[in-house]
């Protein structure tokens, strides 16, 4: 039943991206996703050995953390799908340089994390996941003022707190998953982890793909029949602006998401010793 849901969830996100998601055979398959998506959880709900403990769902930050990690996966999924279009597209870098500038990402995370991971043992794992939304957050409302002549680096000043707020987030946030899951279980939700970012990868690329699209549509008066990639400079970079906006909205809620957990977890705390 939760392969049959996310089948039809997977497969219509990416063809929904070439027939449009207002078409009939994409919202077919989001049906039976839901309808999977029930059936999975009444099983779930009546068997004595289930795959996914549900009851772990009402552990506060083990719910809020799958949330904004599922935020993150998208927002930097993405990112990683615009890049390119910009820098070759519209600044002119070969795919070589392109490479080249993209790796600041994964480079900044790889020493950004562990960092992290060290401090959220020593400081608790709330406040580092809301330094790392923050960071994200900063990133990418300065990547939605990319221009037609934003030379290298501009672009490596804008896009590396995307990288270092992704190596504050993560380790903190998966050390808060964990941490929320009986032993037995670990397997579980370690399996829990890779579902949600694979999700979310899946679900960034069709979402922004889909916006941006739309959106140099709109800037360009309509899509060329090539495609986004074959519209005006200018309107590329617009539609990519407003595609940038939207995960800054979406990171923003997942900080407010955050926050109000923490505030929560406090208040909750000093009425219990009271």
């Amino acid at each position: 039943s939760l392969f049959a849901s996310l089948t039809c969830l997977l497969l219509a996100l990416t063809w929904g991206q070439q027939v449009g998601f207002a078409d009939w055979r994409i919202l077919v398959l989001l049906a039976g996703f839901l309808a999977g998506l029930i059936w999975f959880i009444w099983i779930e709900l009546r068997t004595s050995h289930p795959m996914i403990e549900l009851g772990m769902f009402r552990n506060r930050a083990f719910s809020i953390s799958l949330l904004t990690g599922l935020a993150t996966f998208m927002g930097i999924a993405g990112s990683v799908l615009l890049m390119p279009f910009y820098l070759e597209n519209v600044l002119g870098y070969a795919p070589q340089q392109v490479g080249m500038m993209m790796s600041v990402t994964p480079l900044v995370l790889v020493i950004a994390a562990p960092v992290s991971g060290w401090l959220s043992d020593r400081m608790g794992t709330r406040p580092i996941t809301l330094v790392g939304l923050l960071v994200l957050l900063v990133g990418y409302a300065s990547l939605a003022t990319l221009e037609l002549d934003t030379n290298i680096p501009g672009y490596l000043v804008r896009f590396l707190p995307v990288g270092l707020g992704m190596g504050i987030f993560q380790s903190p946030n998966n050390s808060t998953i964990m941490g929320a899951a009986r032993r037995e279980r670990l397997g579980v939700v370690s399996g829990m982890l890779a579902l949600n970012r694979a999700i979310g990868q899946t679900t960034g690329v069709a979402l922004l793909g889909a916006l941006w699209a739309s959106r140099v549509g709109y800037y360009a008066g309509e899509l060329p029949a090539g495609g986004a990639t074959e519209a005006e400079p200018l309107a590329q970079v617009a539609g990519m602006q407003d595609a940038f906006g939207g995960i800054v909205i979406l990171i923003a809620l997942a900080l407010a998401l955050s926050i109000w957990g923490l505030v929560k977890s406090q208040t909750e705390a000093v009425n219990a010793k009271k």
